[in-house]
């Protein structure tokens, strides 16, 4: 299963973190992948400056917002898959 977390700290809520966290709701319902990705939220991860800030499994993804949410979640979600 894959991890998805989500910081919803101060700076990354200003910056788009709980419209990130539902546009990815509805791609994991859409897809019909709630078996398959565990999406959680996370405080503060010292990188205020980069927010909104994204961990997929275990790679920080900085600069994540709802314009660029889908183009990262398909790139993370499909590496390795052939």
């Amino acid at each position: 299963m894959k991890k998805i977390l989500i910081c919803v700290g101060s700076s990354c809520h200003l910056k788009g973190a709980y419209e990130i966290v539902e546009i990815l709701k509805k791609i994991i319902n859409e897809e019909e992948l709630d078996t398959e990705i565990e999406l959680g939220a996370s405080f503060c991860q010292g990188k205020c400056t980069e927010g909104v800030i994204l961990k997929f499994d275990q790679e920080m993804i900085s600069n994540v917002s709802p314009e660029n949410i889908e183009e990262l979640f398909y790139r993370e979600f499909n590496k390795g898959v052939s």
